[in-house]
């Protein structure tokens, strides 16, 4: 197996890339092994006010793909009971510095299998581009055009008329 390390804080072996993560201070520390398989910014109230601005990129991750290396003694949660989705989730945050990593649904929902982080704590994150945007009603006025890459559709087969 060959491992090749990047200056964008990532390894790329034969089969995968490995990407770093991290809080503001460094305290919690993770690894992603896959690229995401959702990535969407939220407009909603709740991601407004965890992020401290007018929305939130949230980067959807198998639990397979995601490794905490450090930090487990610093992160702590807010669960999120009052979800414009009415699902709660649990908000996991650096209790150093703040920094909002990751948000886990609750254990008896679906979608409980995977992790939601937060774009900018991913070194390397800006090779991604989100698909779409959430809760747009929650849109700030003065937030214009962003841009989304849709997920692309796969074609159709034709059938064969024989």
């Amino acid at each position: 197996m060959t491992t090749a390390a990047s200056t964008s804080g990532s390894t790329t072996t034969s089969n995968e890339t490995v990407r770093n993560g991290s809080c503001l201070c460094g305290a919690v520390r993770f690894t992603i092994k896959a690229d995401p398989f959702h990535y969407l910014v939220c407009h909603c109230k709740n991601c407004q006010k965890a992020s401290g601005s007018a929305f939130m990129t949230n980067l959807w991750f198998k639990n397979e793909a995601f490794t905490l290396n450090a930090g487990q003694d610093v992160l702590k949660f807010f669960q999120d009971t009052d979800t414009n989705t009415g699902k709660p989730l649990s908000r996991y945050f650096c209790s150093n510095c703040g920094s909002n990593v990751f948000f886990r649904m609750s254990p008896d929902l679906p979608r409980s299998d995977i992790y939601i982080v937060q774009g900018p704590t991913i070194e390397g994150s800006e090779i991604w581009a989100p698909r779409k945007e959430s809760f747009l009603t929650n849109k700030l006025p003065w937030v214009k055009h962003l841009e989304t890459k849709p997920k692309e559709k796969k074609p159709k087969e034709k059938k064969s008329k024989l």
